[in-house]
């Protein structure tokens, strides 16, 4: 019994090991994007469109072409609102890999918000809210080594040190 044990063990270390092996090879890349600010409160009608921003060393993931950090690059745009006293406002960002993509989406959105009349619509130049590389390095968590616990072994019984006992009776 405690041989099939220690292969169901080694057969799970071993897939664990293979699930690690296989998000490390998903690897990162780093390319450029297109990018844009969007900020919106409930406390008021004002959004912000910020311009078509090129980003050069952007994290992407390979297989998804997500942007790795873009809670970053969404705070830093909060931080730029915080800094000149316009608190709680709600910021994203958008990208596209290709600059045509990202400026149809900004105008997309720039409809939807401008069509009504209910928003005041402002726009942030470069010169005012730019935004910064995240940069994210890979990382590798180690897993930690199964322990066995021998006492649960068949035939095995704790030391008599180790051992419960009901003193109580």
């Amino acid at each position: 019994m405690g041989s099939k044990l220690e292969l169901r063990l080694k057969v799970i270390f071993t897939a664990l090991m293979l699930l690690v092996a296989m998000n490390v090879s998903a690897s990162n890349k780093k390319a450029t994007i297109y990018a844009f600010g969007f900020s919106a409160s409930f406390n008021d009608s004002t959004v912000y469109f910020t311009d078509v921003q090129q980003i050069d060393n952007a994290t992407i993931e390979s297989k998804s072409k997500f942007l790795s950090g873009r809670t970053e690059y969404a705070d830093q745009f909060r931080d730029y609102f915080n800094s000149i006293g316009l608190e709680h406002r709600t910021c994203i960002i958008l990208y596209s890999l290709t600059l045509k993509n990202a400026e149809k989406k900004l105008v997309k959105l720039r409809k939807r918000y401008s069509k009504d009349g209910h928003y005041k619509v402002k726009y942030l130049t470069g010169n005012e809210f730019k935004f910064k590389v995240v940069g994210h390095e890979e990382q590798v968590t180690e897993l930690p080594t199964p322990k066995i616990d021998e006492s649960k072994k068949k035939g095995k019984k704790l030391p008599k040190e180790n051992r419960i006992t009901d003193d109580s009776q």
